[in-house]
Order: structure tokens, then sequence, then C-alpha cells
């Protein structure tokens, strides 16, 4: 009986990562350097800091966009994620996504009893419903990055916000973190969840094994 082959994890390289969001982090740089913001300015800059964090923090887009104000402490350089699912964690923020999350603090809309971080600019969808941003945005945020980066997954698929968590999850593996931190930072509750990480690199030995053959010796004789 043959075996059913796993699903592995889609995701980019750091390389890719940059390049995906290259098109976003020049757009945030012009809207931080004018003095008088308009709203797409600051549609940038939240944008920016909410990407960063996905990626930084191995996040949801779902956690990202249900953070509230009350979860970052600046001070720890922290941040509480409540999944729902009894994996809440806290999760240390790197320095450098610091500095975008108050470049978003700065121009964010004071909107009167709106606990969340990331907030709408026009003020809310629904009169008076405070709701968390649309996740759906940023799936269309994403596609719109992936045509103007021209970065698409090996696959030939655009890359979605869950690319980047499973983007970071790599990039920590292959920098040899142990998957037990790994499963921390991501919330899985079994590290059956995290092995995927290391069945990527086992794929990677395969398809090196396949493809790098210049010093491979061959009988092999090709037919004319």
């Amino acid at each position: 009986m043959e075996r059913k082959k796993k699903k592995l994890v889609k995701f980019l390289e750091i390389d890719e990562v940059k390049k995906f969001e290259q098109p976003l982090v020049d757009k945030t740089k012009e809207a931080i350097s004018k003095e008088e913001k308009k709203p797409f300015d600051k549609i940038a800059i939240r944008d920016f800091a909410v990407i960063s964090l996905v990626y930084a923090c191995a996040l949801r887009i779902s956690e990202a966009c249900n953070l509230q104000l009350c979860d970052v402490d600046f001070e720890r350089k922290e941040l509480t994620v409540f999944d729902g699912k009894g994996g809440d964690r806290v999760v240390s923020i790197p320095e450098p996504i610091i500095v975008s999350l108050k470049q978003w603090i700065n121009v964010r809309p004071n909107w009167k009893g709106n606990p969340y971080f990331f907030t709408n600019i026009k003020g809310s969808t629904r009169p008076g419903k405070i709701r968390p941003l649309n996740q759906k945005y940023y799936n269309q945020l994403f596609n719109k990055l992936a045509e103007l980066s021209g970065v698409t997954l090996k696959q030939g698929e655009k890359p979605h916000p869950h690319t980047l968590r499973h983007s970071r999850a790599m990039e920590l593996y292959d920098n040899d973190v142990d998957l037990e931190v790994i499963q921390k930072l991501l919330g899985h509750k079994f590290i059956s969840t995290t092995q995927i990480y290391a069945e990527v690199r086992d794929e990677r030995v395969t398809s090196a094994q396949q493809n790098i053959v210049g010093g491979v010796v061959s009988l092999w004789v090709k037919k004319k």
C-alpha cells in the first residue's frame, strides 16, 4: 500500500521576504518623511507595522488584528497573544519592530473606546460597533504586494499572511533554534505540529541530491 505523501509547509526564503515587503517599505518610508500625514500615509505605516509584526513574531494574521493596546508592553519589549484555544503566550518583540510599532502609535487615531492596537483610519466600519481590522483586507494586500514585487511561492502560488509565519519559523529553524523553542513561539500545542519545519529540511536534502550532480560520474549516455 502506497504511503500518503505529507503536505510540506510553504514559505519564503529571507531574501524573498525582503523583496516581497519592499514595495510597502518604500511607501512607508515616504509616508514617515512627511510632516503632515494624510490617511493613506497612516495606512501604509499601519500595514507595515502589521506585516513586520506578523513576520518577526510569527503571528497568525488573526492574532495581529485582535491585538489590543494593553497586550503590548514596550518597556519589556513583549506582547501577549490570546488565541482562544488555551495557547496564550508571551512573545518577545525584536528591537527593529518596536520602532515600526511606535511609528504606528504616533499616527494611530484615538478612537474613543477602541481597545485594538491596530485600527481603521477613518473610524469604525459599523457605527456603534467596535471591531478588529478585517483579515480579508490583508489577503488582498498580500496579492497586491505579490504583483508589485514579483515574488511567488515555489509552487507558483501567491504568498498569503500565513506564509510569513511559516517563513519566520523556517528562518529560526535554519539558524539551529530548537524545535521546542519554535513550538513555544508559534503556540503549537503539540511538538508534532512544529515538526513540519524539520521535514522541509529533509525535502531540501532530497532535492539537492537530485539536482546537484556536478561531481557525479555516470555511465548514462544520452541517445542521439
